[in-house]
This record gives structure tokens, sequence and C-alpha cells, in this order.
């Protein structure tokens, strides 16, 4: 009786796995294809960013880092995002035992930790795209997931988007969503877009050149396309009582980094 069972439950795996959009080897990822249906999407949403000119969000990442003898552990964290034009933005990250903001504004980026009531400024010539980009390169301070929101982006994603797949629809926490796969020299990325609203839910990042090939996921929340700010909300004022720490010159960094 248990062989039946046995059998039967492998028969319905076997089923299952055939069915998958990746299991025939037509489908293998390394070969160039371009899903008409995936960059069609895939430009869709960078349209409707390019269009919208409020938008919040908050971002779940778990990074991987691969250190000393491959061994890899995952970091996890939480920011939220809050973006005005091509020149405001504030992101709130909160920590364990306290919360940091970022401010960019009139030319001006500041960072507050909260809990310690630290602050530094700084000059910064370039949109928040540039902005998220120098931080990153420069600094390590990684927001991943915040590119895709570039208005920019739609200039370089050629070189993302190397393979194009639609792999199908897919059931995320918030509903239906479609997923697409990309694959490039350099990186390749899946993202779920929901189906109702058009907008991403999930990412997955795989770096393809780095030891280990680590992999960054990105659980997206809390969509507003339409939100309300304060007439204050992006400009940083130091609170009483603030310490000042020494900053690097930004503007300096991102003149290097567009040469």
């Amino acid at each position: 009786m248990m062989s039946w069972i046995k059998a039967g439950v492998s028969a319905l795996l076997l089923c299952f796995i055939l069915s998958l959009p990746f299991a025939g080897a037509n489908a293998n990822p390394t070969i160039q294809r371009q899903d008409e249906k995936a960059l069609k999407m895939l430009s869709d949403l960078l349209e409707l960013f390019r269009n919208t000119e409020k938008m919040q969000f908050t971002v779940n990442a778990s990074e991987e880092r691969v250190f000393k003898d491959l061994v890899p552990l995952n970091f996890t964290y939480q920011y939220s995002v809050k973006l005005e034009g091509e020149d405001k933005i504030k992101i709130e990250l909160p920590r364990v035992n306290g919360l940091s903001q970022l401010f960019y504004f009139d030319g001006i980026m500041s960072y507050y930790d909260v809990t310690r009531n630290l602050y530094t400024e700084g000059d910064f010539t370039g949109d928040s795209g540039s902005l998220v980009k120098v931080l990153r390169d420069e600094f390590q301070l990684s927001f991943p997931g915040l590119d895709i929101i570039n208005r920019n982006l739609s200039n370089t994603i050629n070189n993302w988007t190397n393979t194009a797949l639609y792999v199908g629809r897919e059931l995320l926490p918030e509903g239906v969503a479609h997923h697409l796969a990309f694959f490039s020299q350099d990186i390749d990325w899946q993202i779920w877009i929901y189906e109702d609203t058009g907008l991403p839910g999930y990412l997955i990042l795989s770096y393809k050149l780095l030891d280990g090939l680590p992999q960054t996921h990105v659980r997206y929340s809390g969509w507003n396309l339409k939100p309300t700010f304060k007439d204050n909300e992006f400009r940083f004022d130091p609170p009483a009582g603030a310490s000042q720490f020494a900053l690097p010159d930004f503007g300096k960094k991102v003149r290097g980094t567009q040469q």
C-alpha cells in the first residue's frame, strides 16, 4: 500500500516539475531570447515610474554576502522611501537599536542618526538616482531594489536584459503577479509585477561576477503613488542639541562616477 502511495506522489511531483516554464531544454536561460511580453511589462513599469511625480513604499531586503572560504551569510533589513520629482528623497532605516534618516533636497544630502542625535550634511550635484548610485559605489551604503524607480533607468535597461523570459503568473502575499526573468553578463534578475496594480512585489538579484554568486531578495510593500507630503518633508533641520560630524565631498564623488 505504501509503495502505491509513494508512486502516486512521485508521479504528481514529476507532472508538476514538467509543467514548470524552465523544465524543457527550449527554456534554457543561457540562450539569448527576447520574450516580447516580458519586455513590454518591464517597459510599462518603467514608464509608470517615469510619469509618477510622487511615491512612497517600503522595502524588506535580504542581502547575501559571501565571506572567506565562500561562507555565505544573509543580512536582513528594512527601509522606507518617500520620493518627489528627481531631486527630493527621504529614506528611513529602522534598526534594532534605533532609527536613521537620509534626506536629499535642494542640492544638499543629509544623514541623521535619530537615536544618537548625530547628523552630517554635504553638497551633491545630481538627481536622486545618481545619489543612490554614489552611496552604493563609493560609500557601501546599499538600498537594493531602489534602482528600479530611477526615472532614467530606461536609458540603460538594455544592458540588463540580454535575455528576457516571461515565466508565468504566480501568487504573492498581496495577489497574483507576473513573473519576469532577465539575464545579462553581470547580473541575472527576476521581478514579480502585480497583475492588478502593475507595481513590483518581489525582486531577486543574482550577482554573477562576485565570488560565491550572492543573491539579494527584495520584497516591496505599501505602495502609494499619490501620497500627500508635508511642505518640509524632505528638508532636514537639525534638532536642538544635535551634534554634527564631517562628511566627504559628495559633489566630487559624483563627478568622479560620471567621467
